[in-house]
């Protein structure tokens, strides 16, 4: 009967070598069909845990919402703490560059600091607190892992795909044309209904927009954009 390990001993170097090479090459190409299935070689940190880095949690709802993300064009999600909404996102930003070619992902939020710690923070090569983009990126399996650049708040890849970080406001979104953007904590950007009416346009032609926010009440841009209706002020 054969067995694993008699099957191993069986083949020589070459064999095996070709071997670990075609199911490595079937595997990436699984991952670039299937950003889910990518997700199961992704790590993330938690500094609230002493097991501070941790396979990313493949739970079913998480799964969902990567369906409902990769499945659509516009897409609202209200959030609360700890459900690793952010990081599903995240690691969704990071798939999506890597086996899309020549596309820009942007990510905003507020303040130009924590868009920053959501892509990529300065440092030195091998230390120093990562942002979370740039920590998926370094934590990966060697089998997967491409000469990405990092600069603070980007990551360009080979293909000519590149995340971007930016602040919040209208302005720093309406002369890019972008292929993915992830509005953060929307309900809290001052400029929500302006960058909205930016990037309307790109909307349009098949940019994928993704506003996810905590509620920050009910009289604001993500607010009206979540029930689907023109929110009236109450006077």
């Amino acid at each position: 009967m054969a067995t694993l390990g008699n099957l191993h001993h069986a083949l020589d170097e070459g064999d095996a070598t070709r071997i670990v090479a075609a199911l490595g090459h079937e595997a990436l190409k699984r991952c670039q069909q299937d950003g889910w299935f990518f997700a199961r070689f992704v790590k993330t940190r938690d500094e609230a845990d002493t097991d501070s880095v941790k396979l990313f949690p493949r739970l079913p709802y998480l799964a969902t919402l990567w369906q409902v993300i990769d499945n659509h064009q516009r897409v609202v999600i209200v959030k609360s703490r700890q459900m690793m909404v952010s990081w599903l996102l995240c690691l969704y930003a990071v798939w999506f560059a890597r086996f899309h070619e020549n596309k820009l992902i942007l990510w905003q939020t507020q303040k130009d600091e924590d868009a920053n710690a959501m892509v990529c923070l300065p440092g030195i090569k091998d230390a120093g607190f990562l942002g979370r983009m740039q920590f998926i990126e370094r934590n990966l399996p060697s089998w997967l892992h491409q000469p990405v650049k990092e600069n603070e708040g980007e990551l360009s890849y080979p293909n000519g795909s590149m995340i971007q970080a930016l602040a919040g406001g209208a302005n720093q979104v309406r002369s890019k044309t972008a292929s993915l953007i992830i509005e953060d904590e929307f309900a809290f950007q001052e400029e929500a209904k302006g960058v909205y009416q930016a990037v309307g346009p790109l909307i349009q032609k098949a940019c994928k927009f993704v506003a996810v926010s905590t509620p920050n009440g009910p009289d604001n841009t993500f607010a009206e954009l979540w029930h689907g209706y023109k929110l009236v002020t109450p006077t």
